[in-house]
Parts: structure tokens; C-alpha cells; sequence
């Protein structure tokens, strides 16, 4: 499946790229891969054979016209047509990361106990961006195990400022102290 949604993600880059629209369908993708990753049964619903194709084409238009382009539209409507429209939350990563690849720009995933808001994502974007000599991408992921902090995943490159991993630190250094 993973080489099925990179051609779609692949094909619809490479449109965007001729129509010029690359940053601004990447938003908008986003935004699709958004929607139906915060409702599940949109995919059920978009699988199931007993539903008309005229159907699914309706709720798509209810839940995306005006928020989307009409090439991004008819894109849903092909995959519908296609019955790829399960791979959507794929087929938008991978074509988040060929726009992200094409702009020289690295993802990565941000940690955090609570969700961060979008002046502390850019700013830890913007920070750990310099320090690793890039310009970031990075999602925002949840873990309550961190206890306060946050924890940065680029590639091999791990940036681990949470109260979980000072504490490991201390606990494996006392540990060390008390055997010599």
C-alpha cells in the first residue's frame, strides 16, 4: 500500500508543481489529512460498498467545498472513484514530505505533555532549526510520560529537554557515583 499512496502523492506534487500551487496545496492537504484523521468513521463511511459513489461524492463536497481547490476536490472524487480513498491520510504525508523535500525543508516531531500552541511550536521549530542548521517541519505529538518538557525527534538527531529524561540522567548518574 505504501507505494500506491506514494504514486498518488507523487502525481498530484507533481500537479502541483506545474499549476504552481505547491505551498498552497500543501496547506490544504494538511487540512485534509486533519478532517479525517480526527473523524474515523469518515473512512468507514467512505468504504462502505452500499453507499453510492454520488453519495460519498456529496458528503465529500459537504465537508470540503470552499475549503479546498477544485483540482484538490476532484483529487478526493478520484480517489473515491479508485477506492484509494482510505490511503488519504498516507497519500497526504507523502506528498507533505516531497513538498517539504522540494523546499529543503526537514520534518521532525516535537514531544510535549500538553498541546503546544503555534508561537511555541515555531519557536522550538525555529530554535532547534538553527542548532541542527535546517529549517524544520515538526508535528506535535502528545506523551504524558514526559511529565514537563519537551522532546525533539529529527531524523537520527533526538533533543530530549523533558523532566522524564532528567530525571533518567540524574538517577543513572547517582547510580554510577554510588558504585565507585
Amino acid at each position: 500500500m505504501e507505494t500506491v499512496s506514494s504514486r498518488y502523492a507523487t502525481a498530484l506534487f507533481e500537479l502541483a508543481c506545474e499549476k504552481q500551487c505547491a505551498d498552497n496545496w500543501q496547506e490544504q492537504m494538511r487540512f485534509v489529512k486533519s478532517v479525517f484523521a480526527k473523524n474515523k468513521e469518515y473512512l468507514a463511511f467512505f468504504s462502505h460498498y452500499r453507499i453510492t459513489l454520488e453519495e460519498k461524492q456529496a458528503v465529500l463536497r459537504g465537508v470540503f467545498e470552499n475549503k479546498i481547490d477544485r483540482d484538490l476536490m476532484n483529487f478526493l472524487f478520484l480517489l473515491l472513484d479508485k477506492k484509494r480513498i482510505g490511503n488519504i491520510v498516507k497519500i497526504s504525508t507523502a506528498f507533505n514530505t516531497l513538498c517539504n523535500e522540494a523546499k529543503n525543508v526537514s520534518e521532525g516531531i516535537v514531544y510535549s505533555v500538553n498541546e503546544l500552541s503555534a508561537e511555541q511550536k515555531d519557536a522550538i521549530e525555529a530554535t532547534v532549526g538553527k542548532k541542527l542548521g535546517v529549517t524544520l517541519d515538526l508535528t506535535n505529538r502528545l506523551d504524558a510520560n514526559l511529565i514537563s518538557g519537551v522532546k525533539v525527534v529529527v531524523g537520527d538527531n533526538v533533543i530530549d529537554g523533558s523532566l522524564q529524561h532528567r530525571i533518567t540522567s540524574l538517577k543513572s548518574e547517582l547510580l554510577k557515583k554510588a558504585g565507585d
